[in-house]
């Protein structure tokens, strides 16, 4: 009984989480992406979204919150023309990475680089979340996606190319000192603010209307991993006349590569080449999991939304009342069945299968925790700096990224018993229970095999 249930529990939890036994330094794992959103999505010298025509309007609800009822009211679907339409007036009505960015420092080694007119050109690009065009720093190139999207990003990003990388999830960086300069992602050799990203940020308040955003106003910060989407992150608040300080610290997921051997449905887990993504270039369960609702929206509705990834910037777009809610019966459904594949792969309930249905979490993966503070800025008002100039209340704000420690502890997941030790418990028992052991072995082949054929040569021997 002991042996059938030491062998139920080796085939049932194969392998156990432990937290590492040496700490990792920072500068082992990326930089956090960070994306910034701002509170302000069609500014009022482009248009007054209360005088807008029909289309306009439309364009207009899908990234105002305050409009957002009146998307629902179309009753057609946009044609190719109207796409390019739709694209074009988010990106004109939008700030520019200029008019948001006016100084930045990032530190990734011992230099220090300050750049004031070409923080958008070197560090930032632009990018459609749910919070319509944003600007990312440490991104991957075409923002951690697959080929596919290339024409698309090219639509809203000119210089989105498809460089290769000297760096994935199950094997990290290169194992060379001192780092390669730019290597994506961008990490940094130590903690503290002055090892960190700094931006001055800049919100003209008088671009605000009340009718498309409301009373918010600030951005929107999305820290997540710079292989995750953007579209569920970590989100932050960040208020206007204040400095935000976020201290970042990294959670690793490592898989020993002996679990290999076992199928995904019983480690749990995806390698990065076991999974592959139709619109995401890494496989996480965060990724899986939009991958997933994007391929069946697309099946069940024709469409997508605007700001999720295509092929090409004319691929319809959902924009009817009943696509809409062909997009949200999808959503749910998706939910529902990743719940029930949860349960289905779940240890209590496992049944074999060929292949895991679920979207398990990447074997090795990173994600971060943060920590926010704020503080209140002195504001110059004799100031006459050329990039940043006199400015009125909230317009203005600071936020440094930086990581909390040199050093972190992650988690690691290995087998629960090895080979070895699988035999040793094993002959363990069988020796506590019945006196086994190898001799035990050698007399039974003795005693079942060769005596009993030396017994029967002998008396044939003597018969002849």
């Amino acid at each position: 009984m002991n042996i059938i249930q030491l062998v139920s529990k080796w085939t049932s939890t194969p392998f156990v989480n432990v937290i590492d036994s040496l700490p990792t330094p920072i500068w082992a794992v990326p930089f956090p992406s960070v994306v910034l959103c701002p509170h302000l999505h069609i500014k009022l010298s482009f248009a007054n979204v209360s005088k807008l025509n029909d289309m306009e309007s439309f364009f207009a609800s899908l990234v105002c919150p305050q409009m957002d009822e009146r998307k629902f009211e179309r009753e057609e679907r946009l044609s190719v023309v109207e796409n390019k339409m739709l694209q074009d007036f988010i990106l004109k009505g939008s700030p520019t990475c200029s008019d948001l960015v006016k100084v930045c420092h990032w530190r990734s080694g011992y230099d220090t680089a300050w750049f004031r007119n070409d923080c958008c050109e070197k560090l930032l690009k632009p990018i459609f979340t749910e919070y319509g065009l944003c600007y990312t720093f440490n991104s991957l190139p075409l923002n951690g996606m697959t080929n596919e999207t290339i024409a698309w990003q090219k639509t809203f990003n000119r210089i989105s190319s498809t460089d290769p990388l000297e760096w994935d999830l199950d094997s990290g960086y290169p194992k060379v000192f001192p780092p390669k300069p730019g290597t994506l992602p961008l990490r940094v050799m130590a903690s503290g603010e002055v090892n960190g990203l700094s931006i001055e940020l800049y919100l003209n308040t008088s671009e605000h209307q009340y009718d498309c955003d409301g009373n918010n106003v600030g951005f929107n910060v999305l820290i997540s991993s710079p292989t995750d989407h953007v579209y569920t992150s970590t989100i932050l608040r960040l208020p206007m006349d204040r400095m935000t300080t976020i201290e970042v610290s990294p959670i690793t997921y490592k898989t020993d590569t002996s679990l290999r051997a076992l199928s995904p449905d019983q480690r749990q887990c995806f390698f990065q080449n076991e999974r592959k993504l139709q619109y995401y270039e890494f496989y996480t369960d965060t990724n899986c999991k939009l991958d997933l609702r994007i391929r069946e929206t697309m099946k069940h509705c024709r469409c997508v939304l605007y700001n999720w990834p295509r092929k090409y910037v004319w691929n319809p777009i959902c924009s009817t009342k009943l696509d809409f809610q062909c997009v949200a019966e999808v959503k749910v459904k998706v939910g529902e069945q990743l719940i029930y594949a949860y349960y289905a792969d779940s240890e209590e309930q496992r049944q074999p299968h060929e292949g895991a249905t679920s979207c398990y979490p990447a074997c090795n993966d990173i994600l971060y925790s943060t920590q926010v503070y704020y503080s209140d800025l002195i504001r110059d008002h004799n100031s006459g700096k050329a990039n940043v100039g006199k400015s009125d209340k909230g317009e203005k704000t600071h936020i440094n990224i930086h990581f909390y420690d040199d050093m972190f502890l992650g988690q690691h997941r290995h087998a629960q018993y090895d080979d070895y030790y699988f035999a040793g418990a094993i002959g363990g028992l069988l020796s506590l229970f019945l006196g086994f052991s190898i001799i035990s072995v050698a007399e039974l082949v003795y005693f079942v095999m060769l005596k009993p054929i030396h017994i029967a040569f002998k008396d044939s021997y003597y018969k002849k």
